[in-house]
């Protein structure tokens, strides 16, 4: 019985060996490797170029031409790849609008005539001292240009943009 047993083994091992030299023969030119191929010195590889990997019986051939066109080409062999989305594209930066004078800082208290000429009562912030002013007088910032019986013009003189403030009605 152990002779069969070995007989039938022996078969076995032989049949095995038979197929893999005939698999070792066949070219599977259209399939990759199963196995990585080795790599040898750069010196020693062989170049390949303007041959068909189809009939060469190098396995490495085709990873050699991708990697030849993708050098020629710019690409990185060794990039890495990520499965996030790529960021959106920065957003339009609208053009700043021009600067513009501040909210004028003078409330209205009150106005006098005299000998024709208007004279103006304000008040600056929260400080309650009226400050006298007249036509062409020169404040911080700021130039009377006008006074009439409904409002003031002024001038904001870093930016020489008028401003108007009016005085409302009056009892």
């Amino acid at each position: 019985m152990a002779n069969r047993r070995s007989l039938w083994l022996g078969l076995g091992l032989a049949l095995t060996l038979a197929a893999t030299w005939y698999a070792a023969g066949v070219d599977d030119a259209g399939e990759e490797p199963l196995a990585a191929p080795q790599r040898t010195a750069p010196a020693a590889r062989p170049q390949v170029t303007g041959v068909s990997a189809v009939g060469s019986t190098n396995p490495s051939a085709p990873r050699e031409l991708e990697a030849q066109r993708m050098t020629r080409e710019g690409g990185d062999l060794f990039a890495t790849l990520s499965w996030q989305p790529p960021p959106p594209p920065p957003a339009a930066v609208a053009p700043a609008s021009p600067p513009r004078a501040p909210e004028l800082p003078y409330r209205y208290l009150g106005r006098m005539e005299e000998d024709g000429r208007v004279i103006a009562f304000l008040a600056e912030g929260a400080q309650q001292l009226p400050r006298v002013v007249r036509q062409g007088d020169l404040l911080p910032n700021y130039r009377v240009d006008e006074i009439t019986s409904l409002g003031m013009r002024l001038t904001y003189l870093p930016l020489n943009e008028p401003q108007r403030l009016l005085f409302g009605s009056t009892p």
